[in-house]
């Protein structure tokens, strides 16, 4: 199988999962194919890009790469894949530092899915000796939940708990334990809510009903400056749900949900701590060629 088809199959059979892992396998792949094809032209660099950056729908990270490695395409190829990469890497620095500050003594949290951006907060919080507990929701039906309950573990958080999907609710409608916040990350940012796991809108809505905060974490890279559309959210295989299903049963499985912009919700992102009404003018200082971008890529 040659580079480019692993690639695509990597990223759409979900071996490799979130916005920032994509997007950096999407950087990788065109790396080798300028190595092992120096003369490939820029045309046919960009095209392979587009089909990788799009080979699932919701990943604006992968897209906007290629928007800005072949915005000039005179310039070096190589230079601009390090460029975005760096761009990533000073995001993936910055966002949780300017995050941990809401990781308080003895709080209480709660997270769904596998945000790398949301485990670095726990992580840099948990370097600064805070005691904290920490709630994850399993996420089905790919179950990405047990990836950041592993990966909190192995950091040294010492107080984390499992719940099935369904009670992630509960936890912040009953009261049934004091959350404190809610962290999750984001796949797709836009003017008017954000794209994240399916499940987050009800997290999202009932954080906001009982007054909880809901914070994602997100660089604003993740910007997609189209009007939202529900037929954007991608559908998945209904073998992830049930492989023997009887016959003639129908399946509705939406990957993502769309949140808006709650009043109880803030981005986390390089300009700071922001209010969604704000999300478009900190892209514009700070990623301005993503705003310039009038189709997807």
């Amino acid at each position: 199988m040659n580079v480019i088809d692993q690639a695509l199959l990597d990223i759409t059979s979900l071996k490799i999962q979130g916005a920032t892992n994509v997007a950096l396998k999407v950087l990788t792949t065109l790396e080798a194919l300028i190595q092992q094809t120096p003369d490939i032209s820029t045309t046919s660099l960009q095209d392979i890009g587009k089909q990788l950056a799009n080979a699932r729908p919701n990943e604006p990270l992968a897209q906007n790469a290629i928007r800005y490695i072949f915005s000039n395409p005179t310039n070096n190829i190589l230079a601009k894949i390090q460029e975005f990469r760096t761009l990533i890497e000073t995001g993936e620095e910055l966002i949780p530092e300017n995050g941990k500050q809401f990781i308080l003594e003895n709080g209480t949290y709660l997270t769904l899915c596998h945000s790398s951006t949301t485990v670095a907060l726990f992580q840099k919080a948990h370097e600064t000796d805070t005691k904290f507990r920490l709630f994850v929701s399993e996420t089905r039906p790919r179950f990405q939940g047990r990836i950041t309950a592993k990966e909190v573990l192995e950091i040294g958080l010492s107080d984390v708990t499992m719940v099935i999907d369904s009670v992630a609710i509960s936890l912040l409608e009953n009261k049934t334990e004091h959350i404190d916040a809610v962290f999750i990350g984001a796949d797709l940012l836009t003017d008017t809510g954000f794209v994240n796991k399916v499940g987050s809108l009800a997290v999202a809505a009932a954080g906001n009903r009982n007054n909880i905060p809901v914070y994602s974490l997100s660089t604003l890279l993740k910007f997609d400056p189209r009007s939202f559309d529900p037929t954007m959210i991608e559908k998945r295989s209904v073998q992830e749900i049930w492989e023997e299903a009887p016959e003639k049963l129908k399946f509705f499985s939406p990957a993502f949900d769309f949140v808006p912009y709650f009043p109880n919700v803030r981005i986390i992102c390089e300009e700071g701590i922001i209010k969604g009404e704000n999300v478009k003018d900190a892209v514009q200082k700070h990623f301005p060629f993503v705003l310039e971008i009038k189709n997807p890529a």
